[in-house]
């Protein structure tokens, strides 16, 4: 709500009172007591009433516009108030004066008199105006004191989009809205005002928006004072400043001086507070003070004042001021913005993008027009500006004639559509515009890949194999890092569906690439085929790269390698530092606006709360991954949401509810062909919970498939959780005699030996600890449950360790409250102190550590006790008397 709509819903509050509104415009500023002369002619039947001389004083004054010898400020505003007050003696009166700013100043300071005297008087005024803090303004600022002050901040970014888009006369995209939303800063006057001037093809995103934008009437008119107020070349050297938006000070100056000016012609802007010096660039305090000064200025004024700027300054800034200084086609003037956009196209996309639709604006050739509109779309799709890109490709395919080049704008078409469509129809999309690209094997090689991969992500890994293996097929000849890309990414698919031994010849038949997108891929595989040290260390390589110029390609890169390190950390017991980089991913995701890497992130975190037993968080996450995979047709994050739902019920002992997550995990899982159990390790969790639900038929028709599914391809860790699933099932069903089962348990540590999956060992051992318990071996089954209490409590399992704690008091033992037992010495120091409230600084004094090595512990000291923050760590560290 601005001042104007707050004033006028004021005056409809109470009935009582008598309103009367007037507000200050420019166009009268300047007329001495004009604002007077409303106030009075809104009170004329009580003139008469007032006193001789104050009758003849307003009179004259409002004739003349000036004093008559003697007259003294004080005898006006005494006037004046005689006036309200005369008009009060009858009924109330309520005096609202709105855009006080544009009052001329001989009015405001009779009003300003009035305001401080009206105390137990029956009149009430209110005044608004806008606040500027500049020396154009401080003559009245003094005069304001004694009067009560209400300052208006911004309208809140949701309040501001709803009213932007309520004053927009065509519905506006989004992308529009947010460049509005910049320039307006919650100003409800340029939030109505800024769209009405937009065209329907502008506000549909056909025609580029005017730079600055253009002002609304009633914005330009409440500005154009505070400019008026400089002198004439001030004020026409305020162009330069303008055009060139927030430019550096000398580049400034060295288009004026091409221009003519002299070196001090905008030094009365400083002075008035329009213009400020901000780290070396001249900027105006108000945004919308410089979209007025812009389109006050003529047609050619602007365009010499922009060619001045573009032999001023160099690479895309040169060359936007250079479209702005021509209208005509010209062949010349494309090919140099071209030029300027092609060299930065990777630094910032969206700045080329705009350049490479400027330039189409110059070409002279419709063929040409319609190329570099798609290098504009193809710049917007790297920055992320998917909504802009269907504009772009549909003007280009309007013009393009040429078929090369129509078939490059149906590829980017394709791609437009699998950055915003559901995967499978993205696959079909994809791989259509493949098949249409013979004779260019690369170019339809990355659409297959590309097409592969939104066939994983919907969970349709035989659609993803075809497409994997017709990309390789048509780049293995060739070498390069298209083709080792393309067999990662087969490797991938093939390690996806449980064809292990072929995933890794494949990665052993390519040379180590340095491509960071394959580096990722390649970590992926290794970590399926349980090399987990060499998986990280690629990954290490992407994440280690210095910042590059690509800056949302890189982002997103980084995000993936994170999101490939958090499973992998997950899997091989680092939960800490898999929380951490899980939560990076989700934040990259949310910026980069990458819904894939988003869901994968929140699923990491969900699988975290789960195992470590927290309700609410886990219930908070999962349902946001959900709806972000319903939302983007992600089903392979469906099955995974299950899992984690069915691994927090089975912690939680509600076997039941175990069971129907990990069923609709399985039936996915199946239904996608994907039978590697690291993607959505279900089969082993629902054999336990049938197992402890009673349902011993079901759970043994699940093990004998699960286990011969697993013998002849699956990892140590599959095959060692299948051995105890053998265990317990031979002891549920009475059958199996005490020697079979301990075989099994031996068989499944065995198994855990060879591989690096914590949580799952120390389950198996829990589980062995259990069934030794139950047969009388109590001091072997202490020493087992002694381990598993340990592991659990270093990951901060909750659910387990307390199932754990149960167990070894059955089992005559006296477990330890807490995994602060498995503290090192330094670090029960360092919890003790931070737990008390000690910064990492002052604990570092105290112990004569760098702040470094305090923050290294105070990691693991996380980690083992299973807590987030300083707060958890303290509740905790004194909940089980550490301190």
């Amino acid at each position: 709500m601005g001042r104007t709509t707050l004033l006028r819903r004021i005056l409809t509050l109470d009935t009582t009172f008598r309103s009367v509104y007037f507000a200050g415009t420019a166009a009268e500023s300047g007329l001495p007591y004009a604002g007077l002369h409303q106030v009075v002619q809104a009170h004329r039947c009580s003139v008469p009433q007032l006193p001789a001389p104050q009758r003849d004083l307003l009179g004259h004054l409002l004739a003349t516009g000036h004093h008559r010898p003697g007259d003294t400020a004080l005898a006006v505003g005494a006037a004046a108030l005689g006036l309200l007050g005369a008009a009060a003696a009858r009924r109330p009166l309520l005096l609202a004066i709105d855009d006080a700013h544009l009052l001329d100043a001989p009015s405001m300071k009779v009003l300003l008199f009035v305001a401080r005297r009206i105390v137990g008087e029956p009149i009430a005024m209110l005044l608004t105006a806008e606040h500027r803090c500049s020396a154009a303004t401080s003559a009245i600022r003094p005069a304001v004191t004694g009067v009560p002050e209400l300052r208006l901040g911004p309208l809140d970014p949701a309040d501001a989009r709803t009213l932007l888009q309520q004053s927009a006369p065509h519905p506006l995209r989004r992308y529009l809205a947010e460049r509005l939303l910049a320039v307006a800063e919650g100003n409800p006057l340029a939030l109505t005002e800024l769209p009405l001037a937009l065209t329907p093809g502008q506000c549909a995103g056909n025609l580029p928006l005017d730079d600055p934008l253009a002002p609304g009437e009633r914005l330009r008119d409440a500005h154009l004072p505070t400019l008026a107020r400089l002198p004439e070349i001030a004020r026409a050297a305020l162009l330069v400043p303008a055009a060139a938006g927030d430019g550096r000070s000398g580049d400034v100056q060295r288009a004026l001086a091409l221009l003519g000016y002299e070196p001090d012609a905008l030094v009365p802007a400083e002075e008035h507070g329009i213009l400020e010096l901000r780290r070396g660039r001249l900027v105006f305090a108000d945004r919308r003070l410089r979209l007025v000064a812009y389109h006050d200025a003529c047609t050619s004024r602007r365009r010499a004042v922009h060619g001045a700027l573009a032999q001023v300054l160099d690479g895309t800034a040169a060359a936007r001021h250079l479209a702005a200084a021509h209208i005509a086609p010209s062949p010349a003037v494309a090919q140099a913005i071209e030029a300027a956009a092609s060299a930065a196209a990777e630094a910032d996309p969206d700045a080329c993008a705009e350049l490479y639709e400027r330039a189409a604006g110059f070409a002279d050739d419709d063929d040409d027009a319609a190329r570099l509109l798609g290098l504009a779309a193809g710049c917007r799709q790297r920055a992320g500006a998917a909504e802009h890109v269907p504009v772009l490709l549909g003007k280009a395919m309007a013009l393009a004639r040429e078929p090369a080049l129509r078939r490059e704008l149906g590829v980017l078409q394709a791609r437009q559509r699998g950055a915003t469509g559901h995967p499978r129809i993205v696959h079909r999309v994809l791989r259509d515009a493949a098949g249409r690209l013979a004779g260019e094997p690369s170019r339809a090689a990355e659409l297959l890949l590309e097409a592969s991969d939104s066939a994983v992500r919907a969970a349709d890994s035989r659609a993803a194999l075809g497409s994997a293996w017709q990309a390789y097929r048509l780049t293995r000849l060739s070498g390069g890092d298209l083709a080792e890309a393309a067999a990662v990414h087969l490797a991938q698919v093939l390690a996806l569906r449980g064809e292990r031994a072929q995933a890794g010849e494949l990665l052993l038949a390519q040379m180590a690439g340095e491509a960071a997108g394959t580096l990722v891929g390649r970590a992926e595989v290794l970590g399926r085929l349980e090399e987990y040290e060499a998986a990280c260390v690629l990954l290490d390589r992407v994440l280690g790269e210095q910042p590059g110029t690509e800056r949302r390609a890189c982002a997103v890169r980084r995000a993936a390698a994170l999101g490939c390190r958090a499973w992998i950390r997950l899997w091989t017991g680092d939960w800490h530092g898999a929380r951490s980089d899980a939560m990076e991913v989700v934040e990259c995701a949310e910026r980069q606006v990458e819904t894939a890497l988003l869901a994968q992130g929140l699923v990491a975190v969900g699988w975290l709360e789960a195992a470590q037993g927290r309700v609410t968080e886990c219930g908070a996450v999962l349902a946001r991954a959900a709806g972000v995979a319903r939302a983007h047709g992600l089903e392979l994050v469906m099955g995974q949401v299950a899992v984690a739902e069915g691994l927090l019920a089975l912690g939680a002992g509600k076997y039941e509810e175990a069971v129907a997550g990990y069923e609709r995990a399985g039936a996915l899982a199946r239904s996608a062909g994907i039978e590697d159990p690291s993607v959505t390790p279900w089969a082993a969790n629902l054999i336990e919970a049938y197992v402890r639900s009673g349902r011993i038929g079901e759970a043994v028709r699940e093990h004998a498939r699960f286990d011969a599914e697993m013998r002849r391809s699956g990892p140590s860790w599959a095959l060692a959780v299948s051995a105890r699933c053998r265990a317990l099932l031979l002891e549920a069903d009475g059958h199996g005699t005490p020697g079979a089962v301990e075989a099994a348990f031996h068989e499944a540590l065995e198994w855990h030996a060879r591989g690096a999956v914590v949580f799952e060992r120390a389950r198996t051992v829990f589980c062995h600890g259990q069934w030794l318990r139950r047969t009388g071996r109590s001091a072997e089954a202490r020493d087992a449950l002694e381990e598993a209490l340990s592991a659990f409590g270093v990951l901060g399992a909750v659910p387990w360790e307390e199932a754990v704690r149960s167990e070894l008091r059955a089992a005559g033992g006296r477990p330890a409250r807490t995994a602060c037992g498995q503290l090192t010495e330094q670090e029960g120091r360092i919890a003790a102190l931070v737990a008390g409230g000690a910064t990492n600084k002052e604990t570092a004094a105290a112990l004569f550590l760098s702040p470094k090595t305090v923050e290294f512990h105070l990691g693991n000291v996380y980690r083992k006790l299973g807590v987030r923050s300083r707060s958890e760590l303290a509740r905790t560290y004194d909940t089980v008397g550490g301190a």
